[in-house]
């Protein structure tokens, strides 16, 4: 059974804040409810005028044709405006993110409200909360998120429609040190799939009012059910995270040297010595 949804005027009830403290920072990815779905900023006509404003190299549209271990392109421009797409996102066949909305301040309020009541957990456990931003996705339906990881902690807020969201542990062979190396050496964030992996994850059916912690880095896919689904992540580092990944960035470095670099330890703990080298090795422009 679910646990109650929050009461009148508040996004997060005591449940959701206490269920969130037990999952946080390095524990299993697990939900929680939420109230956010009905605010006005988050239904699709208020993101197509949002997505107007904002910096356009932070709006993405996708083609909705993508699958796991495959391409994840942009489409062929339809002549349509961002707003029309949103608009029209039940028949665009179309993934559609609008990044960094914090960029936006009314959107940056909504970040802060939302996550006001979860900070003092993520303060206790790992630190000020850094680089906090949000992330709106509107998708047609059907369409697939194909198989990533995401270098931050995530909280996926579910606003409509349905989706699976299937979450992996961050070992082999899912995740391998040649992988992390690889994509803090290129940027590129997909991974490959074989078939037998859709049974081996932990899939997450995702309605209005769910919300998903996705732990740092967790290797991840997301499948939108029969109707367009409008979905709100946000996303947040720390100290040790960004100590951790200067030091994944100091191992790939290594390796192109033909050297090898024992893994940095698992979050919460701290990289700092091997971070320390990355910024000197950065500041001396040898990377």
């Amino acid at each position: 059974m679910r646990p109650p949804a929050a009461p009148s005027g508040e996004m997060l009830a005591r449940e959701a804040v206490e269920r969130f403290g037990l999952l946080y920072p390095a524990g299993q990815d697990g939900g929680f409810r939420h109230d956010v779905s009905g605010h006005p900023l988050l239904n699709p006509n208020a993101l197509a005028a949002a997505a107007l404003r904002m910096d356009p190299a932070t709006v993405q549209i996708r083609a909705g044709n993508a699958r796991n271990g495959e391409g994840f392109d942009f489409g062929e421009d339809t002549g349509k405006s961002i707003d029309e797409i949103i608009c029209g996102i039940a028949e665009a066949g179309r993934w559609i993110m609008l990044a960094k909305l914090e960029q936006l301040p009314e959107y940056e309020a909504l970040l802060r409200e939302i996550m006001a009541p979860l900070v003092p957990a993520i303060r206790r456990s790992t630190g000020e909360v850094l680089r906090l931003r949000g992330y709106a996705f509107v998708q047609s339906p059907g369409v697939v998120t194909p198989f990533h990881l995401d270098p931050e902690y995530n909280i996926m807020f579910h606003i409509a429609g349905a989706k699976d969201f299937a979450v992996y542990p961050m070992e082999e062979p899912w995740l391998s040190a040649a992988v992390n190396e690889y994509y803090h050496r290129s940027g590129d964030n997909l991974l490959a799939w074989q078939g037998d992996y859709r049974e081996m994850g932990s899939i997450h059916r995702l309605g209005p009012g769910d919300a998903l912690y996705v732990p740092y880095k967790r290797p991840h896919w997301v499948e939108v059910g029969s109707e367009p689904a409008v979905s709100l992540s946000v996303t947040w580092c720390t100290k040790a995270s960004y100590e951790q990944e200067a030091a994944w960035r100091l191992n790939a470095w290594f390796k192109g040297k033909g050297l090898s670099l024992p893994e940095p330890a698992p979050l919460p703990s701290r990289s700092r010595l091997r971070a320390l080298a990355w910024s000197a090795l950065d500041r001396l422009r040898l990377t």
